[in-house]
């Protein structure tokens, strides 16, 4: 029984004081790459306007439209960001109903406003920032943003016929 008694002393002795059985840590290291995200979504992507004779002064010739409201961006961004919008061009593409000549309408006939500001004419050769906004989702407060055009109309200068202009809004990091 001795015997038996050393082997069970050998045996436990050498799990508390072995070095290879003692409890052992290792670390790691976890990471994580977030790349910069940025999307820009409309529901409209067409705003028409209909100038009728009713809409023009007597007096001036003058008629000025509004479209409130009449798109709606929203932006999922993980940084701050700014909206802009560019013309497509210096002047509206013109399509004449007879035989008028191209008048050049000015890109800066049209207007552009986010939330109850002045409207801002654009820049036919240039970017016009909309509005600026915090990083979060769609539901974050600023980012969803409604944008209203406000269109100028002159019976001297504007022939009948369709007008055209595209417009580009470029969602960026600030």
């Amino acid at each position: 029984m001795q015997i038996k008694s050393i082997f069970i002393y050998c045996a436990t002795s050498a799990i508390f004081t072995s070095p290879l059985l003692l409890a052992q840590t290792q670390q790691v290291t976890v990471s994580a790459s977030i790349a910069q995200m940025l999307v820009l979504t409309v529901d409209v992507a067409s705003v028409p306007f209909a100038f009728t004779a009713t809409d023009y002064s007597p007096t001036t010739g003058i008629a000025v439209k509004t479209d409130l409201k009449a798109t709606t961006f929203s932006v999922s961004a993980n940084s701050n960001w700014k909206l802009s919008v560019q013309p497509g061009g210096p002047a509206f593409t013109f399509t004449p109903s007879g035989t008028q000549v191209d008048p050049v309408k000015s890109a800066s006939q049209l207007a552009v406003r986010s939330g109850t500001g002045a409207y801002v004419p654009l820049v036919p050769a240039g970017s016009l920032t909309v509005i600026t906004g915090n990083r979060g989702g769609t539901g974050t407060t600023g980012n969803s943003v409604p944008v209203d055009y406000q269109m100028t109309s002159n019976l001297a200068t504007d022939p009948p016929g369709s007008y055209l202009l595209t417009l580009t809004y470029t969602l960026a990091s600030q």
